[in-house]
């Protein structure tokens, strides 16, 4: 797991960017190791290394988004294992836009356990406070789903 945190930090940056050039940058802008995973403001401006903020570890703290950001909600995953995210509930205050997975760069085509990235983008279109509920887990193993719920506190 803390080896899949280190390639986080190198290669989280070119999966959100999907840019070459901010991936070169990378090297020089230091960016925080995240152990829940992180979010990233998505501003369409690729010359500029996107910034990434840590999810809080503590469930009951808010992360504040303003309204009108589009933002991206990152988090580890491994569904070669069979597991996967599921987005369960999100706030009014939200607008799903998209779902990816993007595998960690050095997964050759074909291997089985490569860990990647399960990312969620939302718009968000009011003002508010409200809860994403996401789960992770294997279908088949309902009982020991792993359950993440994130406070968005939305300011106009």
């Amino acid at each position: 797991m803390k080896a899949m945190k280190h390639i986080l930090l190198a290669t989280t940056l070119v999966t959100i960017s999907g840019g070459t050039f901010a991936s070169e940058q990378a090297q020089s802008v230091p960016q925080p190791v995240c152990d829940a995973g992180f979010t990233t403001i998505v501003t369409g401006d690729y010359s500029k290394v996107p910034q990434k903020t840590c999810l809080p570890t503590d469930q009951k703290q808010a992360i504040t988004m303003k309204l009108g950001q589009t933002f991206k909600l990152s988090l580890p995953a491994n569904p070669s294992t069979g597991a996967s995210w599921a987005l369960r509930s999100m706030p009014n205050s939200l607008m799903l836009l998209s779902v990816d997975y993007q595998n960690l760069p050095q997964c050759k085509k074909g291997m089985v356990g490569c860990a990647g990235l399960r990312s969620y983008t939302f718009e968000v279109v009011a003002a508010g406070v409200g809860e994403l509920k996401l789960n992770y887990g294997r279908s088949w193993e309902k009982d020991s789903w792993e359950s993440k719920n994130i406070a968005i506190s939305v300011q106009p």
